[in-house]
């Protein structure tokens, strides 16, 4: 029984000291001036694909695109964010890509 709570309490504590030590400016995806169609000329190819929509109180709709691509070893992740009321007419779009790297510190402006 003493033994148990031992190990619990140990696994308990390892637990919280991992969160005690985390890097809240730690990233490991970096910002690209790269698009869809730059992965897909440089060879990329769509490994995983998701979209959700959430409806705001004042009737628009933001329509979250997130798609993975990857050639070898090499990874990105696109997130394009779409804004657009019943008629379907938009209002605002934007694209990001970003690339997996490393972990790195990040900084102002990053």
């Amino acid at each position: 029984m003493v033994k148990t709570k031992l190990k619990f309490l140990i696994i308990i504590l390892f637990f919280l000291t991992s969160f005690a030590n985390a890097n809240p400016n730690a990233d490991q995806w970096m910002e690209s001036d790269k698009s869809y169609k730059d992965l897909i000329n440089e060879g990329f190819e769509v490994k995983s694909y998701a979209i959700n929509t959430i409806e705001t109180a004042n009737g628009l709709y933001i329509l979250l695109f997130v798609t993975v691509l990857q050639k070898e070893k090499e990874i990105y992740e696109c997130q394009e964010y779409q804004t657009i009321d019943k008629k379907i007419d938009t209002f605002d779009m934007q694209l990001i890509c970003k690339e997996l790297v490393q972990p790195y510190e990040r900084g102002l402006g990053t």
